[in-house]
């Protein structure tokens, strides 16, 4: 019954999680020959729009981090009847939630990109198939349905009109969650991970200085780990991205890093600078191995890294 229409709604529609499959369901039961009543359509088209207002807050208030996932469960598991055997199912579940650490969605760009994507199939199911499904119910195309329900073709026209502008309305607040999930969200997540690496670019100028190591031939390893964040996201989620984002997240992500990049590398310099002046000073300034000071070779280092950060930039 229920479970095998919420299974063939999720293949044929693509919705994966549980509340927006139970969401869908519910929206199309509206209109269903043994629950919907034509004079009061109205009615119908207003619990649509509610119901799929409802949903959307709450995603927005799950991406703006003010609901918490797993964790405790308020009142916990505590005074249940021992032995009865009943509730037993529901006590089961709350135990099971209660296992899973808290957790909010906007702190797991996982989690951001596959609410995003579901907000998606719906925002294009609700000008599509689901406007499809009321104007079928609503606005018949056979004349035996159509002479039945005393309504002329404009009229039945213009019913199928106006349905598509609420639905329109009722979904107009899905762009804005999606773009702000991918542009913000899942931008700053991304970019927070990538730049973790970057903590190592100071540890370049110990690795040559008063060590007469000779001068490097290839990038520091943290490099190649650099971008590798945003790599592994964009390969598991590519087909799961809006079409309408496009890759400007992507640029986004890859400007920020690199600012904070070149921000470290200059007071590195700077530092690796002050460093020789007060070594110059002492007469003491050349550690001679390959004919190359030790922050010459520090230099040369950030120029080898720089070079296979802009590889990665270019994969």
């Amino acid at each position: 019954g229920e479970e095998a229409e919420g299974k063939k709604i999720g293949e044929t529609l693509g919705f994966e999680l549980p509340v927006f499959l139970e969401l869908y369901d519910g929206l199309l039961s509206m209109w269903k020959s043994n629950v919907f009543l034509r004079p009061l359509t109205h009615r119908f088209l207003r619990g649509a729009v509610q119901l799929v207002g409802r949903v959307l807050a709450f995603v927005r208030e799950g991406l703006e981090g003010e609901i918490e996932f797993g964790g405790s469960v308020a009142g916990g598991v505590e005074g249940r009847s021992e032995g009865t055997g009943e509730g037993d199912d529901a006590t089961t579940t709350l135990e099971r939630i209660a296992d899973v650490p808290g957790y909010f969605w906007n702190e797991r760009v996982e989690d951001i990109a596959v609410v995003s994507w579901e907000l998606t199939i719906l925002d294009t199911c609700m000008s599509r198939d689901y406007l499809d499904t009321i104007a079928d119910t609503v606005c018949p195309s056979d004349e035996e349905s159509r002479r039945s329900t005393h309504n002329s073709p404009v009229e039945l026209d213009e019913m199928r009109l106006l349905a598509s502008e609420v639905l329109a309305e009722s979904s107009r607040g899905i762009p804005p969650l999606v773009s702000h999930s991918w542009n913000v969200l899942i931008v700053d997540n991304l970019t927070s991970r990538c730049c973790a690496p970057l903590s190592a670019v100071k540890g370049v100028a110990a690795t040559y200085r008063m060590t007469n190591r000779p001068p490097p031939a290839q990038a520091s390893p943290f490099v190649s780990t650099i971008l590798r964040p945003l790599q592994e996201f964009d390969e598991a989620y590519a087909s799961r991205t809006p079409p309408q984002i496009g890759d400007g997240w992507k640029r986004r992500v890859i400007e920020s890093v690199s600012e904070k990049y070149a921000v470290a590398v200059e007071e590195l310099i700077a530092t690796v600078k002050r460093t020789e002046e007060a070594l110059k000073s002492r007469k003491t300034r050349r550690m001679m191995a390959g004919g190359m000071s030790d922050g010459e070779k520090v230099k040369l280092q950030l120029f080898l890294d720089h070079r296979e950060f802009e590889s990665h930039v270019v994969e």
